[in-house]
């Protein structure tokens, strides 16, 4: 026993300090070479992406996609849809043509006036775009909402995978709680996977600032871009940004609060227009009211005009009632 705790007091200790030397130098050459082996894998990954670029320069534009109503519709669709077609562009202005129609046909029949149908049926057929409209308009209200702590969550992100921004964009996207943020960040990811050339990453980065259509959110497009397909180094830029996000935020509420007033008056026309009828209907009787307000020509207009005046009133307050968060 004595002997054993001689050996381990002399010689023992030696064996336990190279042991643990050794466990330091294999733990210090693990990290080294896993530093080595994630930067060798970012530059053969950013030179893949690049011969990828490269191949497919030549991918040409069809002439509808030219046409700049059907990009903007295009454009649209894409922001606001999971689904993706070439057609869909064509197809909405269309199915919108079809509604336009069948409203001037409607209004012809009823007021006999070809001008005023067609007024009516022109804007009637717009409804279909101001319902996409409305969709992007809330995505863009929540996206105003959340950006800052997302641009705060990528800077974090890029400096914690290697200044790799698509590695960056996948960690963001799995720290946004909300669902139809996630969708829009999944998007872009999704796209920048797939793209095939210079254009078309341009176009991926493109949907992203304009499901935001902010400011910010050009800025923040074009470090993407810049980190994505050049292989910049864009640390500085994304604190820039935060940054500066920071400081203007609570001048945008300020302005936001200035706004209540007019959205107020535009959703109070439809409460309005509903007890203008009702007290013009126990004013007069239910069989006079609706000979009145029927069966006249420029009655049954006035009716129409008011409706659809309305209608377009509540629709212009609640784009109010999402504002960006933009200078």
């Amino acid at each position: 026993m004595v002997n054993i705790v001689h050996w381990i007091w002399h010689i023992g200790v030696i064996y336990i300090l190279y042991g643990i030397l050794l466990v330091v130098a294999l733990r210090v050459a693990y990290l080294i070479m896993m530093e080595s082996l994630k930067v060798t894998y970012s530059d053969w990954n950013y030179k893949y992406r690049i011969r990828r670029i490269k191949k497919n320069l030549d991918v040409k534009e069809s002439p509808v996609s030219r046409n700049p109503l059907v990009k903007h519709i295009s454009l649209l669709i894409r922001t606001t849809s999971d689904n993706r077609n070439e057609l869909d562009a064509q197809v909405f202005v269309l199915f919108s043509g079809i509604i336009g129609f069948s409203m001037f046909v409607l209004f012809f029949i009823a007021l006999h006036d070809l001008v005023v149908a067609a007024i009516f049926g022109l804007l009637l057929s717009t409804i279909p775009y101001i319902f996409l409209r409305l969709k992007l308009n809330k995505i863009r209200y929540l996206m105003s909402l959340e950006f800052l702590s997302i641009v705060q969550r990528l800077t974090q992100n890029y400096s914690a995978n290697q200044q790799d921004m698509y590695y960056a964009l996948v960690e963001t996207q799995k720290q946004i709680k909300n669902e139809d943020l996630r969708k829009v960040t999944i998007r872009l990811i999704s796209d920048l996977q797939v793209s095939r050339s210079e254009k078309e990453l341009k176009e991926s980065v493109q949907v992203f600032t304009y499901t935001a259509n902010t400011n910010w959110s050009k800025r923040l497009g074009s470090i993407i871009l810049k980190a994505y397909l050049y292989n910049e180094k864009v640390s500085n830029a994304l604190m820039v940004l935060t940054k500066q996000m920071e400081d203007t935020e609570e001048m945008l509420e300020e302005e936001k609060s200035q706004m209540q007033d007019s959205i107020y008056d535009g959703f109070i026309t439809a409460p309005l227009f509903i007890g203008s009828l009702i007290l013009g209907y126990y004013s007069s009787g239910a069989q006079d009211w609706f000979s009145l307000q029927f069966g006249g020509k420029w009655n049954l207009f006035l009716f129409c005009l008011c409706l659809v005046g309305v209608i377009f009133s509540i629709i212009i307050s609640i784009f109010l009632k999402s504002p960006k968060n933009d200078l």
